[in-house]
C-alpha cells in the first residue's frame, strides 16, 4: 500500500450466479415453458433492484460507523493527531456506475486539515486519511476505516441473505 493510498472499505454484490439460473430458465423455455424465462427476468430485475438498495445501505452504514469511530477513537492525546472534524466529514461513499458496489473512504487532504487548524492551505492534494489510519514516522497509526469496515461487514452478513430471499419470493 502506498503512502497516498486511501484507506477504503468496499462492499459489493456479485450477481454472476444468476447466469446459471438464466441458463436453466432458458432450457425450460426451450422445452415448452416460456413462462420460466419471463419469471426469471422478473426475479432477476427484483434481485438487481434489491441489491442496489443493499449496496446503498451498506455504504451509509459504513460512513456512519467510520465517522463515529474516527470521532471517538482517533486523536484525543493518544497521538499527535488533533481532530478538527475535517477527516470525519470527508468520509464519503462512491457507488459504482452499475450500483452494485460502493467504496467508502476519507477524502480530506493535508491542505484542508491545515486550513481547519487555522493555517494557510498550501494547495497540496495529499490525502490525509492514510497518515491517520496507517501512521507516519511521527504519528502512531489510529485505524478507523478497517475496524469500522469489519464491524459493518459482520452486521451485513445476514442482511444480504435476507435480500436474496426477498428477491426470489
Amino acid at each position: 500500500m502506498s503512502d497516498n493510498e486511501l484507506p477504503t472499505v468496499k462492499f459489493g454484490v456479485n450477481l454472476d450466479a444468476f447466469n446459471q439460473v438464466r441458463a436453466a430458465a432458458q432450457a425450460l423455455a426451450d422445452a415448452g415453458m416460456p413462462e420460466a424465462l419471463a419469471e426469471f427476468d422478473r426475479e432477476f430485475q427484483q434481485a438487481q433492484r434489491l441489491s442496489r438498495q443493499f449496496v446503498l445501505q451498506a455504504g451509509a452504514k459504513e460512513v456512519d460507523a467510520a465517522q463515529k469511530l474516527e470521532s471517538s477513537l482517533v486523536g484525543h492525546s493518544k497521538s499527535r493527531y488533533v481532530p478538527t472534524g475535517t477527516l470525519q466529514g470527508s468520509i464519503k461513499p462512491e457507488v459504482s456506475p452499475d450500483g452494485l458496489s460502493v467504496s467508502v473512504a476519507p477524502h480530506a487532504t493535508t491542505a484542508q486539515v491545515k486550513q481547519a487548524r487555522g493555517g494557510k492551505a498550501d494547495g497540496k492534494v495529499t490525502p490525509y486519511g492514510p497518515f491517520v489510519e496507517f501512521g507516519t514516522y511521527k504519528m502512531a497509526p489510529e485505524p478507523f476505516m478497517k475496524p469500522s469496515g469489519e464491524r459493518v461487514a459482520n452486521e451485513l452478513k445476514g442482511d444480504f441473505e435476507n435480500t436474496v430471499r426477498r428477491a426470489i419470493e
